[in-house]
C-alpha cells in the first residue's frame, strides 16, 4: 500500500467495522494468591474478543485487558467462565463496565451460581462455557487467554446471541 494510513482515524474507523459479540466473563480465585485483594475475589467484565480456536480439543480464546482485575483474576485462578448475552440481555452490559461487586448471591446485581470452575455462572445468561487455561499470550495492551473447555451448558436454545451493533456499543479501534 504506497499511501501512509492515518492511524487515528482509518485504522480506528476499519476497525470499527469488525463484528463482535458480547460475553461476561467471570473468574474466581482466593487471596493468598492475589496482589490487590483481602479475601476470595469474584472478577467479571463485558468482553468481545472471544473466539472458538479448535473442535479437538474444544478451545476459546478470549482477550483480556492487561490492566485490569478480571485479567489478574484469570492468571492466577487459571479458569474462566465465559456467559454468553442474549439479545434480551442488552441492559447486563452496563453493570459489568465496572468493578465487580458480590452482595447477597448477586454479582453485580445479578443472579449466580459457581460453575465447575469456581467461576460464576450468571442465571440469566442463555448459555455459558467454563475453561481452564491451557495457553497465555501477551499481545499490546491485552492477553489472549485459550481455555479448553471443561464444561458448558445452555438454559434457552433459542435464544439469539448479542451482538456489537445490536448493543450500541463498540470496543475496539
Amino acid at each position: 500500500m504506497d499511501r501512509e494510513i492515518n492511524k487515528n482515524n482509518e485504522v480506528s474507523q476499519a476497525l470499527k467495522k469488525i463484528t463482535y459479540g458480547y460475553y461476561i466473563v467471570t473468574s474466581r480465585k482466593d487471596s493468598e494468591e492475589m496482589s490487590t485483594r483481602d479475601k476470595d475475589f469474584v472478577a467479571a467484565g463485558t468482553i468481545s474478543w472471544v473466539s472458538q480456536g479448535s473442535f479437538e480439543p474444544p478451545l476459546v480464546t478470549v482477550a483480556v485487558k492487561k490492566q485490569s482485575d478480571l485479567h489478574e483474576t484469570i492468571e492466577k485462578s487459571r479458569k474462566f467462565a465465559i456467559n454468553i448475552v442474549g439479545k434480551d440481555h442488552k441492559d447486563m452490559l452496563s453493570s459489568f463496565a465496572k468493578d465487580s461487586t458480590v452482595e447477597d448471591n448477586k454479582l453485580n446485581g445479578f443472579s449466580f451460581t459457581d460453575g465447575k470452575t469456581g467461576s460464576p455462572i450468571l442465571d440469566d445468561v442463555p448459555a455459558f462455557i467454563e475453561c481452564e487455561i491451557r495457553e497465555e499470550v501477551t499481545i499490546g495492551d491485552h492477553s489472549i487467554f485459550v481455555g479448553e473447555v471443561v464444561n458448558a451448558g445452555t438454559r434457552d436454545a433459542g435464544a439469539v446471541p448479542l451482538v456489537e451493533w445490536e448493543a450500541g456499543m463498540h470496543y475496539g479501534g
